[in-house]
């Protein structure tokens, strides 16, 4: 399974690294004249997502002879910026020339629909408190493996298993997977290995296939590192997922209370709307009004007959 030492490394990279992914030169050291620097070539610069095809040769020319090796690495560039995938040391010749076979053992990915990733090809020299760098090449990634995990996971989907898909593989083939859970600490700026898991699964037919890995202890912030690789045609798939806060649910509704229980022999109004308990009661009220109407009626007549006596 591949090594983690050279996965993607962002941040405290940085300083080397970028330069060495964009070409950016540092100061040119003494022994190399101002505006010189070395020069790489490869024979194969076009690769299928995850297969390097039994890898690369690089030649290059104009590093310096007095330092024995030069530094030969892979950078991948995103939209949001980039990082070194993979590198490896190569030696040499007192002629200040290099010429190596090389077979990383990183997956790339093919592009998206704006371009991205990016990959590129590039070497350095360190010397003492300079470096050297040379031209990058650029490297095209066809469509081949691809492999896929959910973006975002909450610890608790984490710990419960995510599921994780691939295709791209040789037909039938075991393909042998490694999930990472890493967790970056702040105070000692180095990343901490929380969980991992391993295992192996058959692609089918037409190499594809899919597996659930389960991790525990991860806490928001964290990142799974997903690799897979073909145990016949080494072929190399790759997939991240970051550990997210929990949805928070909704509230549970709450049950309205239950009507109450209507008497059957009761009469009609009382299952009707009635007025508060602090207000008039209906039936008292009419009588009260005919009462009072009968009562201005009994004087208006009284009057009557007094006039006309």
């Amino acid at each position: 399974m591949a090594s983690t030492a050279h996965r993607l490394r962002l941040g405290a990279l940085a300083a080397a690294a970028a330069l060495a992914l964009t070409g950016l030169a540092a100061a040119a050291p003494a022994s190399a004249a101002e505006g010189d620097a070395p020069v790489i070539a490869l024979d194969q610069t076009t690769f299928a997502a995850g297969d390097w095809a039994g890898g690369f040769d690089v030649t290059g020319s104009g590093f310096d002879p007095s330092v024995p090796v030069a530094e030969v690495s892979i950078g991948a560039n995103g939209e949001n910026g980039g990082g070194q995938l993979w590198s490896a040391e190569v030696a040499v010749a007192a002629d200040g020339t290099i010429d190596e076979h090389l077979v990383p053992d990183q997956s790339t990915q093919a592009p998206d629909e704006n371009g991205y990733p990016k990959y590129n090809v590039n070497a350095s020299q360190h010397l003492g408190e300079t470096w050297l760098f040379s031209n990058s090449v650029a490297l095209t990634i066809t469509e081949g493996v691809s492999a896929a995990a959910p973006e975002e996971a909450s610890a608790d989907q984490l710990a419960g298993g995510i599921a994780v898909q691939f295709s791209g593989f040789a037909g039938g083939e075991s393909v042998q997977y490694t999930a990472v859970l890493h967790h970056w600490n702040e105070a000692d700026e180095v990343d901490e290995i929380v969980d991992q898991a391993e295992g192996a699964v058959t692609a089918d037919g037409a190499g594809s296939g899919g597996f659930t890995v389960a991790l525990a202890g991860a806490q928001e912030g964290d990142y799974v590192v997903i690799d897979l690789v073909g145990t016949e045609s080494m072929r190399l798939g790759s997939a991240w997922t970051s550990v997210v806060a929990a949805d928070v649910a909704p509230p549970a509704p709450v049950d309205p209370a239950p009507a109450p229980a209507v008497d059957a022999a009761a009469p009609a109004a009382a299952t009707g709307p009635q007025l508060a308990e602090t207000g008039p009661d209906l039936g008292i009220g009419l009588a009260a009004m005919a009462l009072i109407a009968l009562g201005a009626g009994v004087v208006v007549m009284r009057r009557r007959t007094a006039a006309t006596r």
